[in-house]
């Protein structure tokens, strides 16, 4: 039977070490001026929390080009490798945790509820989820760190609270982040349709995702509406 004051030990110990990340993301979020500013400090905080020195945030370039608008390592619009670019195409479709090893380009499934990282794995990719819909990718480095000792629950949390400010720059006002159901194509729907796919730069699976609509959808309204995009 354990001592009351061995149990008072151990919950102070585990709130101290949890409570300075905790405090700094409370403190970014509650003095959130610029959406901008703000992701590149979340994504800073991951990066201080991980050990990972080079992390990015993807976001969609065209239908199937991915770039890095936010990076740890003060790069901006950096290029990813075709394996990493291979991977964030499948992602955006599947919203799976995908982990690239060492010695290959085909990335692999990664179960951040029960699976561990190791030293053969050289990038984790984790999605930007809000509704359903995938935002972005946290792609992180993991070459020369302890893989096998990040804390995938801090990364999730950080993750979500990242998709939360990049999704007012894709949707400002939110609603058609709500999946909605079937409804008659209307005459005046193609200016919300089109400002998605611009938003999207371009990528309309994702235009889809945003609108509530599949990818098919998408395609019937664009062609009742006599709406004619390149691919």
């Amino acid at each position: 039977m354990y001592k009351i004051a061995d149990i008072q030990d151990y919950r102070q110990t585990r709130a101290q070490a949890s409570a300075s990340w905790l405090d700094t993301l409370a403190d970014i979020i509650e003095g959130r001026y610029q959406d901008e500013d703000c992701v590149q400090r979340m994504l800073m905080l991951v990066s201080e929390q991980t050990g990972l020195r080079n992390v990015s945030i993807a976001l969609p370039d065209s239908p199937s080009r991915f770039r890095a608008q936010y990076c740890s390592t003060g790069v901006s619009n950096g290029v990813y490798s075709f394996a990493v670019q291979h991977a964030l195409c499948r992602q955006f479709e599947s919203r799976e945790w995908l982990v690239i090893k060492e010695g290959s380009e085909r990335p692999d499934r990664f179960d951040h509820h029960s699976a561990t990282l190791t030293l053969q794995d050289r990038c984790l990719l984790v999605p930007l989820v809000l509704r359903q819909s995938v935002l972005a990718v946290l792609v992180m480095d993991l070459r020369g760190a302890r893989a096998d000792q990040l804390d995938m629950g801090l990364i999730r949390c950080l993750g979500a609270q990242i998709a939360q400010v990049l999704a007012t720059q894709v949707v400002p006002n939110f609603k058609t982040l709500y999946a909605r159901p079937y409804q008659r194509v209307q005459e005046n729907e193609l200016d919300e349709i089109m400002a998605a796919i611009n938003k999207c730069s371009g990528n309309k699976t994702m235009a889809a995702k945003v609108l509530g609509l599949t990818p098919r959808q998408l395609r019937y309204r664009l062609a009742k509406l006599g709406a004619e995009i390149a691919d």
